[in-house]
């Protein structure tokens, strides 16, 4: 089974409120958005704050054990059901420890795979979503979303040879 991903590395803290994030996500036709942010801390437990209009938006701070326990071993809750609607936010994490933090869904094993379309001149739905929810996160500011992106301060000889 294939996971497929989009991930954006942020280059510092976003701020914003649950309620403005809502008010967003309704102006956008979100009806919901679950944000899961998984600290690395082991002992950290779960905090869980929603607001449900106009939008209806959860987010759930919680430690990695009780992350793997709750969402991803638990075949109580259909991890697939609501990842359409998830972002995801990894921590102090890196794009290996999260390959190996979802390695197995459910009981099966799952590969992250880049997600690159064949149409790369289009963008593909998981592409927009993601550009779209961190357009919420940045409230909007097309500036504050580039200038958050660490992509473009990353070496990129690995993606681009022919640079040196």
């Amino acid at each position: 089974m294939h996971l497929t991903t989009k991930m954006v590395v942020i280059n510092k803290l976003i701020e914003n409120t649950l309620y403005n994030i809502a008010c967003l996500s309704h102006n956008m036709n979100l009806n919901v958005l679950y944000i899961v942010s998984i600290t690395i801390d082991e002992k950290h437990e779960c905090e869980i704050l929603e607001i449900k209009e106009p939008s209806k938006i959860v987010y759930i701070e919680i430690g990695i054990k009780l992350f793997l326990e709750k969402i991803l071993d638990n075949s109580d809750h259909d991890f697939w059901k609501y990842n359409k609607n998830t972002l995801y936010i990894l921590r102090d994490g890196s794009y290996s420890y999260l390959q190996d933090l979802f390695a197995v869904i459910d009981g099966k094993e799952v590969n992250i795979v880049r997600g690159s379309s064949q149409k790369s001149h289009m963008v593909s739905p998981i592409d927009f979503r993601l550009s779209s929810y961190m357009m919420i996160l940045c409230n909007m500011d097309y500036k504050k979303f580039c200038q958050q992106n660490a992509f473009n301060c990353i070496n990129k000889f690995r993606f681009l040879p022919g640079l040196k």
